[in-house]
């Protein structure tokens, strides 16, 4: 499928940061509150006002858990006319007359510039998954795509809404495990991929496809579908990025039927989706399975991705599967099927970050746990886990006003991203040879 993004307004990021005051989670995924928030515009008063005029003060808005539209108030110019309409997800917080679910708003400026609801209508789910305003061809038309969930259920719902002379309508939609968008072919366009898991007659699981989809006489129609890799039971996360010839890819994380992370890439090639892991899954399925928590990333920031690859730290083989640590080997995919290591250390997953083991460690180095602190602990290896080991460096993870108490302890600032900081401490005493300087640590370290 062709589908061109138009270039959305400004207000859209502005709309979501003033209705996120006061109303944020540091996780990210459900982010909820109350209808009014302080310090509005004089534009977000206004929607906020015409709404609560239509439906009452008596809702919960109800944010998208994933892309890039993450605020309950979406403005964009989705009709024919130049001026912009907002479009709202909430939950009545009472129940009445069956009012039970997400609902979608639209509204529109009359002539004088004044907001109005256009209309309310039920969304086919609990939560909202995402958000995509989408042109094809040459319409000034947009494709309203909203992906729903329930909590619990794997399958979504998928639907695609028109506004057009002040009518908004569903036109269409379908079920998937999940939703993605990126521009495959090349041609500027951005295209829809959906994932599904697929069940027999039995309601047993029988494998699970990818598709591109398209809309065609107002019906959503698959116009190229792949199979996956057929061990796959759930689909979790998407990650667009481009390959080495420049064209972009997604990358899905699952989990298999033995309950590990393993990772399907779809790109187009030669008319049609691809997915080259699921093509020698024998061969190079393996190579991307991995522990739960452990999902592709773009960790260099260079816009190809990563796919992560787990093997058991020096000294955890014999220990319970919940007490083992884990080298991490980053791979990238290569054309004629080939899987290329591009890093290979330590990720702390719950930390958010990865440090590339140096060149000169070889194999002789193993991290870890202090048991008082929380730090990540790197060690020489001596051949037993539990044995006293020569310490060649540890990392600290704070938050910014607590920092300076480590750093009065030795500790430098390594790097940071919002309110935290991580911080390394370097032995003062010994000769050891595999104890790092501070800039080999900074020049290896990566926040994920």
């Amino acid at each position: 499928m062709l589908v061109r993004y138009r270039r959305l307004s400004a207000a859209v990021t502005a709309v979501a940061v003033g209705f996120m005051l006061g109303s944020c989670t540091l996780t990210g995924f459900t982010v909820e509150g109350a209808l009014s928030a302080p310090k509005l515009s004089a534009q977000q008063s206004q929607i906020n006002k015409a709404l609560i005029n239509s439906v009452g003060g008596n809702i919960t808005l109800k944010y998208p858990r994933n892309g890039d539209n993450r605020s309950a108030y979406v403005i964009a110019n989705v009709d024919d006319e130049p001026d912009n309409e907002a479009l709202v997800f909430y939950e009545y917080t009472s129940l009445i007359n069956g009012t039970e679910g997400i609902r979608i708003n639209l509204l529109d400026t009359d002539e004088n510039g004044e907001w109005y609801s256009v209309k309310e209508l039920a969304g086919a789910g609990s939560d909202v998954d995402r958000v995509l305003i989408s042109y094809e061809g040459n319409s000034d038309i947009a494709n309203i795509v909203v992906g729903y969930q329930n909590i619990g259920i794997s399958d979504k719902m998928l639907e695609i809404y028109r506004y057009k002379d002040n009518s908004f309508e569903r036109i269409g939609q379908n079920n998937y495990s999940l939703l993605e968008a990126a521009d495959l072919d090349g041609d500027g366009y951005k295209n829809f991929v959906t994932v599904n898991t697929e069940v027999d007659d039995n309601g047993s699981q029988s494998g699970s496809s990818a598709s591109l989809i398209r809309l065609k006489n107002n019906e959503i129609k698959n116009e190229n579908t792949i199979s996956l890799c057929d061990n796959m039971i759930e689909y979790l996360k998407s990650t667009v990025g481009r390959l080495n010839d420049n064209s972009y890819a997604i990358y899905v994380d699952g989990t298999n039927s033995k309950g590990e992370l393993q990772t399907d890439v779809l790109f187009y090639r030669y008319g049609a989706l691809q997915d080259p892991i699921a093509q020698r899954q024998s061969k190079l399925a393996p190579m991307t399975t991995r522990p739960a928590g452990y999902y592709c990333a773009d960790i260099d920031k260079d816009g190809e991705v990563e796919i992560p690859h787990t093997s058991v730290l020096r000294g955890y083989d014999s220990l319970p599967s919940e007490e083992k640590l884990y080298r991490t080997e980053w791979l990238s995919y290569k054309d004629f099927y080939t899987l290329s290591s591009e890093y290979s250390g330590f990720y702390s997953v719950s930390d958010g970050y990865f440090f590339n083991f140096l060149q000169r460690w070889g194999n002789d180095v193993t991290v870890k746990k202090d048991a008082v602190t929380g730090e990540f602990v790197f060690y020489k290896f001596g051949g037993d886990i539990d044995a006293d080991m020569t310490e060649l460096m540890r990392i600290a993870v704070e938050s910014k006003n607590d920092s300076g108490k480590y750093i009065d302890d030795g500790y430098r600032v390594i790097d940071s991203v919002g309110q935290i900081d991580y911080l390394l401490k370097l032995p003062t005493i010994g000769r050891e040879a595999l104890i790092p300087t501070f800039d080999e640590v900074k020049n290896s370290f990566y926040i994920i």
